[in-house]
């Protein structure tokens, strides 16, 4: 049986004793692992993108390719110079170098200033206001493929696609141009404007699903939880703002033909009734770091049949403990795969650094 066939029999549901296995893998351990520096993660697309996922692929054989999105051609066509752990690009007019910051953002130009943005901002003044922002968001499934954000994609759905599960992890949280303190003022304040606005932008993103569905996706990963983590705001108002909107939009990823699976960051157990009310295929969960413990035992007993748990191995136990810490901890986390559909997963990305041998102690102990 091909990873694929694994993947999609777990992804629709079913148990089994030997579950898959996957790294959280996002991030930039892989573009340091194919030899990068990891600051260029941002600014690379294409052909070279794809190796990178290769690279990590063909080194130890997880059951998905687990991919983020691409920039734009315009940004992974620049020209890049690396002098030892520092990184640059080639500003736009390709007669300077911009220095790639530690938080990913380019240095700013000295010659040319950016441009001020002078285009819409979204508010939550009125339903209107709302309709208005979106009425003018002009990118097309057409327009997103051709920019070369999914090329990627497409090259792997082709080398892989029949026998490997190709996941994007893209992204859909806060809303853009809310602070994350007015978000949660205005969650409290006006819950049914906040709502409005999530569905607005899910029609919004369901194009981007479409076109990476295009490119050869098979299944979209979205990080969820407003205000970036379940636990900003209570269970019935997480619920009144967002599960209406997120209820419809899995629902269309489904229809457009891929697996919707939620990153719900957080404490997903006071709010397991109405995640349970998503039709996710799969529910990625965190590891115990925020002040609680989640036990992926005692979430599958709270998951319904139908969605499939994935695992939540601390990626920190990855990078600094001993395979044999490693070796026991898959073992332990295997035990929910008899509760039901499972795949063993880390909990966070993997960290730059981490030791190849721990990962091949990690993968070994769950082939067994």
């Amino acid at each position: 049986m091909t990873s694929k066939a694994r993947m999609m029999r777990v992804l629709s549901g079913e148990r089994g004793v030997n579950p898959p296995a996957v790294f959280h893998s996002w991030g930039d351990y892989k573009v340091e692992l194919a030899g990068f520096n990891w600051k260029l993660f941002p600014y690379q697309g294409g052909a070279e993108l794809a190796g990178i996922e290769t690279t990590l692929y063909e080194r130890f054989h997880a059951d998905w390719i687990h991919c983020g999105s691409g920039p734009g051609r315009a940004n992974w066509n620049r020209e890049r110079r690396v002098e030892g752990s520092r990184a640059f690009l080639r500003s736009e007019d390709g007669q300077r170098w911009l220095e790639i910051q530690e938080d990913y953002q380019l240095a700013p130009d000295p010659v040319v200033p950016a441009t001020p943005y002078t285009g819409p901002r979204l508010t939550l003044a009125s339903k209107a206001a709302i309709d208005e922002y979106f009425a003018a968001y002009s990118d097309t499934v057409e327009s997103i493929v051709a920019s070369g954000t999914f090329d990627h994609l497409r090259l792997l759905a082709d080398q892989y696609g029949d026998r490997v599960l190709i996941a994007i992890n893209d992204g859909i949280n806060g809303l853009p141009w809310i602070s994350y303190e007015d978000l949660m003022m205005a969650a409290l304040d006006k819950p049914e404007l906040v709502a409005y606005a999530i569905q607005g932008l899910c029609r919004q993103y369901l194009k981007r699903v479409q076109a990476a569905k295009a490119c050869g996706a098979q299944a979209y990963i979205f990080s969820e939880g407003m205000g970036g983590s379940l636990g900003q705001l209570s269970p019935a108002l997480e619920e009144q703002v967002q599960a209406d909107a997120k209820r419809w939009f899995y629902a269309e990823i489904r229809k457009a033909g891929l697996l919707p699976i939620g990153y719900w960051l957080g404490d997903v157990r006071p709010h397991m009734g109405w995640l349970n009310s998503l039709n996710m295929a799969g529910l990625m969960i965190e590891e115990d770091k925020k002040g609680f413990a989640l036990d992926p035992l005692e979430i599958r007993r709270m998951l319904r049949p139908e969605t499939c748990l994935f695992g939540n191995l601390d990626s920190t136990l990855l990078y600094r403990s001993t395979p044999d810490a490693i070796r026991a901890e898959v073992r332990r986390q295997r035990r929910a795969a008899a509760e039901g559909a499972f795949v063993l997963a880390n909990g966070s990305p993997l960290v730059i650094g981490t030791p190849a041998a721990n990962l091949d102690a990690y993968m070994e102990e769950a082939r067994k």
